[in-house]
């Protein structure tokens, strides 16, 4: 535990020491007597989002255990809990209930990786006053890269005795007076800082600084760029498989930026747009079956948790294929990416995203607004045309239709989000992530039974597995069965005359009043 650099106790204070103080620079008015120090390597993890560092903790290795620590200000605070153990990836790899408990709500689906390295050093001192008595103690720590390497950081926290509180400010004094400062920022932005790793809010849905009036090939072109921007930064994880986030994002970010060339037309050549649609989607197809298999292999603790004990060990065979699949189909994706230089393709799209050419007779040159606003209503008034033939015996490929119609103008309204009414339009996009959720369910759990099916033929099968894969396909088509439950009254409200009034107040009238 990183106890010396801790400000939870309120009696003592915490104060930062310049470099190459040492304790003995108190000696020419105490008595210094050093104790043992105490040399602490430590392993700090986070996830590519950091989500340890914005939950506010720390999360670190000291050679032995796993530390899970609150951090305030950069200091270091309360131990929540440890765990002995080492290289674990994944919140569900830990085994005690707390830690696992609290690493899941941070982590996600992410996994951890190693962030910083530091060495700790840790001494505590007694000051001692002309009689011998001990007036004061103090809790020295530093910090360096490495061992033997000179620290980059000092603090020392005043450990105050009772009845010597005078002897106590006289130290803070003269501590002051050797050039001590109070605490501040703590050390632990120092330290990442030092590791070239600074945390960053990663999201998949930026700002993109655009307005009502910016021409169309501008805002478009801002779009597309920084959200491939945001897909190639997921390359590296991808290749280095550090979880299956990287896919999932990779594979967003090239669907949103394919679909959007197609959601607002005439915005460049046909031919051009064309070419950067069939160039992301070959991009996206080369993942499809690692990403088949991740979603697979995602839910292995969720069919534990739901199919009867005696189909645990046909689970555990089944998905162990699985993961032998995974990690062959894995390696192919990911020479792939190296070897047909997927960040190559995206940095082209980008740099000739931004060319302005003479296409003239287009959208090209007009006011993004109107555009967007028109292609959102003619959207929604597809979703209700076709919500008009949905029922609880539709197809999964009629639901699938929708689903893909409620993706695109969820796209859309996304991508302008900055540029819609803040309050009613907010209201309209919960409605329909909502729906969308649901005929995702569905869908999902459709496309599993045949993709598991589908592979399962392919498999030499035994008794064990064979009696589980029923009891996965089972699970699967009740999941499926409530997800259609559910459709139709969420599918009804954002249908309904009220809901639809609100789209036609937002984008058709609102624009209209504008003259554009």
């Amino acid at each position: 535990m990183l106890r010396v650099l801790s400000q939870a106790d309120k009696n003592s204070a915490v104060w930062v020491l310049p470099p190459g103080l040492i304790p003995r620079s108190l000696g020419t008015t105490w008595k210094v007597v050093e104790q043992p120090k105490t040399v602490t390597f430590c392993t700090f993890y986070d996830t590519f989002e950091w989500g340890v560092w914005f939950s506010g903790h720390l999360l670190y290795n000291d050679g032995t255990e796993y530390i899970l620590q609150t951090l305030t200000s950069g200091w270091p605070g309360t131990v929540e809990c440890t765990e002995q153990g080492d290289n674990i990836r994944f919140w569900y790899d830990f085994s005690g209930k707390l830690m696992r408990q609290r690493l899941r709500e941070y982590l996600g689906l992410r996994g951890l990786e190693a962030v910083a390295t530091a060495v700790f050093t840790t001494q505590c001192c007694d000051l001692r006053n002309e009689s011998g008595k001990i007036v004061c103690r103090i809790e020295w720590s530093c910090i360096a890269d490495e061992p033997g390497r000179d620290p980059y950081f000092t603090s020392c926290k005043i450990l105050p005795l009772r009845g010597y509180e005078d002897q106590t400010s006289h130290v803070v004094y003269r501590l002051v007076e050797l050039g001590a400062t109070p605490p501040g920022t703590g050390p632990f932005s120092l330290l990442l800082q030092r590791a070239g790793c600074t945390p960053r809010v990663y999201t998949l849905k930026p700002s993109f600084g655009i307005s009502f009036e910016t021409p169309a090939r501008e805002a478009v072109g801002r779009i597309i760029a920084t959200i491939l921007t945001i897909a190639e930064s997921n390359i590296a994880g991808i290749t280095a498989d550090l979880d299956t986030e990287f896919l999932h994002d990779y594979r967003i970010c090239l669907r949103k930026a394919r679909s959007l060339l197609g959601l607002v037309k005439n915005i460049y050549p046909l031919g051009e747009t064309e070419q950067f649609r069939n160039q992301l989607g070959e991009l996206t197809r080369a993942t499809n079956y690692l990403r088949d298999l991740d979603v697979c292999a995602l839910t292995y603790h969720e069919h534990l948790v739901n199919l009867p004990e005696p189909l645990h060990k046909g689970l555990s065979l089944i998905f162990s294929r699985l993961l032998t699949e995974r990690k062959r189909e894995q390696r192919s994706v990911s020479t792939n990416l190296r070897n047909k230089s997927a960040s190559n393709t995206i940095q082209g799209i980008i740099a000739e995203i931004s060319i302005v050419s003479g296409h003239v007779e287009s959208a090209a040159f007009q006011q993004i607004g109107p555009l967007v606003f028109r292609g959102i209503l003619r959207r929604y008034r597809k979703i209700k045309t076709i919500a008009q033939t949905i029922n609880i015996e539709s197809t999964d490929e009629k639901l699938h239709q929708l689903r893909i119609e409620c993706k695109k103008l969820r796209y859309l309204m996304e991508f302008f989000n900055e540029i819609l009414p803040s309050d009613k339009s907010q209201l309209l996009q919960r409605q329909l992530r909502r729906l969308q959720g649901v005929l995702g369910d569905c869908n999902d759990s459709s496309v599993q039974q045949a993709f598991l099916l589908g592979w399962w033929h392919k498999q030499q099968a035994d008794t064990d597995s064979t009696l589980t894969m029923g009891g996965l396909i089972a699970l699967l088509h009740q999941r499926q069965q409530e997800a259609r439950l559910r459709i139709n009254k969420m599918l009804s409200e954002f249908t309904d005359n009220k809901t639809a009034a609100t789209f036609k107040h937002i984008f058709k009238l609102q624009a209209e009043a504008t003259g554009k």
